[in-house]
């Protein structure tokens, strides 16, 4: 056994230990405290960890260890995954552990799923292309259970649900059997009837606990707490006149009136940044206004953010695509540029000629593709929210090229 063909593991261990030595120290954000106290709001399986961790030890150190060390092994895994499917040398796989190893030092001590959520899609990517590559029943139920974990991690993975159901659908066809699709059914059957039992499970939990804060409708937080914004944004004080309610028309009023002083209505647009301050302002402006029209009107936040988000984006529908694009525009729009047309290239490869790489290009380009739509309509575009896919893409084009340049030399000579 020769120490250098463990370079890289060697060199990310090294990495872990350093953070590690740096500080241990836990990191708490805002949104910290619904995973600590346990969310309506969130899936369950990142307050199930917290809950664990703390009884076992007593502290939040031992998450930032657990998730620190988390990272490192799915790195050391990724790096041996596609090292086999591609045979990379050492000095490859050093560059891609490293690369995959940036993003750790930003949030490796925050409290967040955002670490976890790396580590799980790491791992995931790495079963699903040794799936792809090497059909068994292992590989099958471990992508499986990644999938599962990565919903009840985040809402933000949803996208996984037809994302999946394509990908197994494109394993069968390459490994047509009766036996292979029993196993396939099974195991799309899980991902949709497990996270649904965890999340009612964290319900009856929460709900039954005495003494604990539920976060569930205290600040309209679903679905419509990003289109409501999104709504405001695209409109203008003269849609007040589309609702007939007093109550809403007078509320809607103060909040346009307030985002025309401080201009931050899309009429307003001055470049890259400004959905994001209008953001933070329409939330802020909005909280208390609409907590004194839901006691008026006996009804909740959410049900009158879904009310004004449809009335508001149907009317302004072209302002809302503007919109959607700006977003675009605004973030790492050159990852969707390469995403897309490297899906378009596999997409024409696996329908020629079946091949599993093709497949395999398809699903991570798809991956980072449906992550940032999800981000883009549903969310404020933030770097942390991207990460979990476009890390994977850039080592993924990198093992691409260095292939084809091997390939090419071998030609050569």
């Amino acid at each position: 056994m020769k120490i250098r063909n463990y370079f890289s593991e060697v060199i990310i261990l090294t990495g872990l230990l350093i953070l590690l030595i740096y500080s241990i120290e836990p990191i708490i954000h805002t949104d910290s405290n619904r995973y600590i106290d346990g969310s309506l709001i969130d899936p369950p399986i990142f307050h199930f960890l917290i809950t664990i961790m703390l009884s076992l030890f007593g502290s939040l150190k031992s998450i930032v260890v657990l998730q620190t060390l988390l990272v490192g092994f799915a790195i050391v895994y990724f790096t041996r995954t596609f090292s086999d499917i591609f045979n990379l040398n050492i000095l490859n796989k050093t560059i891609i552990s490293l690369f995959l190893f940036l993003p750790i030092i930003k949030f490796y001590n925050n409290i967040l799923t955002e670490a976890t959520g790396y580590a799980l899609s790491l791992f995931f990517v790495s079963f699903i292309s040794k799936l792809i590559f090497n059909f068994s029943i292992k590989n099958l139920c471990w992508s499986t259970f990644f999938v599962i974990m990565l919903l009840l991690l985040r809402k933000q993975f949803v996208f996984l649900y037809p994302l999946v159901l394509l990908l197994y659908s494109g394993i069968f066809i390459l490994n047509k059997s009766k036996k292979k699709f029993l196993w396939i059914s099974i195991c799309i059957l899980s991902i949709f009837l497990v996270p649904i039992f965890f999340t009612s499970l964290n319900k009856h939990i929460i709900e039954s606990s005495n003494g604990k804060k539920i976060y569930q409708d205290l600040d309209g937080y679903g679905l419509y707490y990003f289109t409501y914004i999104d709504s405001i944004y695209i409109s203008n004080i003269n849609d007040v006149d589309l609702f007939e309610n007093q109550n809403v028309k007078k509320t809607l009023y103060k909040i346009f009136e307030e985002m025309d002083k401080q201009k931050m209505l899309i009429k307003y647009y001055d470049g890259r940044g400004h959905f994001g301050k209008s953001f933070a302002s329409i939330r802020d402006n909005s909280t208390n206004l609409l907590l004194d029209l839901a006691a008026k009107e006996n009804t909740t936040i959410n049900d009158l953010k879904k009310k004004i988000s449809i009335k508001l984006i149907s009317t302004n529908f072209d302002k809302y695509i503007l919109l959607l694009f700006k977003k675009f525009y605004d973030s790492t729009w050159l990852f969707i540029f390469i995403a897309f047309f490297i899906f378009i290239a596999s997409l024409i490869a696996f329908i020629k000629n079946k091949s599993h790489l093709s497949l395999l290009t398809i699903f991570i380009s798809t991956f980072t593709l449906s992550n940032h739509s999800i981000v883009y309509l549903f969310g404020r575009v933030q770097p942390r929210y991207l990460i979990y896919s476009d890390f994977i893409l850039i080592m993924y084009i990198f093992i691409i090229f260095l292939t084809f340049i091997n390939i090419n030399n071998k030609v050569q000579k």
